[in-house]
């Protein structure tokens, strides 16, 4: 059986590239160690998608006219309902990542809150203002599979070139070197209370570790351990907290924020000098 999903694109076509390159580098990521995705002079191919259930054959992206086309075919008879479902779930997924009208912004953007702090949202909350975001990118560090080797990390900054906006592993950890490597660039820092945060925290890193076997490794780098030890979480947290508030005291182009408590649009927008958009804040990623 083979489906298919139209998704609308918005980007320019090196902004496309871009965002196919780094859809190929994470399905990789997941897959330890086995390259299950390649570009193709029109998009992408993949057999082993590691997010994908197992019955999916091959997924296939192309683009065409102002759109691109998935293409999922199984390796066997399946319910058509249960792929339908899945088509749709991934086509909305690709539709975020692709159809936004991006417009020019002066800075970078690096959002340098910690996993869990409400990453994905606002990440969301910058391609809707016309920023070419991106969220979680393990490659900056050298990365290239869950199991990587984290002893031995190089910075790839040229990595992230294209993007106006970062946001997660490990772009959170790297401020300083940002911040020294892209200058006049703004700093988001989004929070949440401790104790919220430590439970969704395990909680993903659980997920994680059910479906791989263990502790991914931008997340084994950040925390500098194997496994899951809360005490430790919970301190790296909080050193983070107090490096940030450290490094950028007295400094006008960072915005501390929690998204769960404050007006999250109009402290963004204000922060960014663009006009506050007509839709509702994206509150995404949340734990059941």
């Amino acid at each position: 059986m083979i489906v298919t999903r139209l998704i609308p694109n918005s980007l320019s076509r090196k902004q496309t590239n871009a965002v196919i390159r780094d859809i190929c580098r994470s399905i990789n990521y997941e897959s330890l160690d086995k390259v299950v995705a390649r570009i193709t002079s029109t998009g992408f191919v993949c057999s082993g998608w590691a997010s994908l259930p197992r019955w999916i054959d091959i997924a296939e992206l192309r683009m065409a006219d102002n759109e691109l086309i998935l293409s999922l075919s199984t390796k066997f008879d399946m319910d058509f309902d249960e792929v339908n479902k899945l088509a749709n779930g991934l086509a909305a997924q690709l539709t975020d990542l692709f159809n936004y009208k991006t417009q020019f912004f002066p800075q970078k953007v690096f959002c340098i809150g910690w996993p869990k702090t409400g990453t994905t949202s606002i990440t969301q909350a910058l391609r809707i203002l016309g920023l070419f975001s991106w969220h979680f990118s393990p490659w900056v560090i050298g990365c290239s599979s869950f199991s990587s080797d984290v002893s031995k990390v190089s910075l790839n900054f040229d990595s992230i070139a294209e993007y106006d906006a970062l946001a997660d592993l490990p772009i959170c950890v790297l401020f300083r070197e940002l911040d020294m490597s892209f200058p006049g660039s703004k700093f988001i820092f989004t929070t949440r209370p401790v104790e919220s945060w430590i439970n969704s925290a395990i909680s993903d890193i659980e997920n994680s570790i059910d479906r791989t076997g263990s502790m991914h490794a931008a997340v084994r780098w950040a925390y500098g351990i194997n496994s899951i030890d809360r005490e430790v979480f919970i301190n790296r947290y909080t050193l983070h907290q107090k490096l940030v508030s450290e490094y950028f005291s007295g400094r006008s182009d960072i915005l501390f924020i929690d998204l769960n408590e404050e007006n999250p649009w109009q402290r963004l927008c204000g922060f960014l000098n663009l006009p506050i958009p007509d839709e509702p804040f994206p509150f995404l990623n949340r734990r059941k």
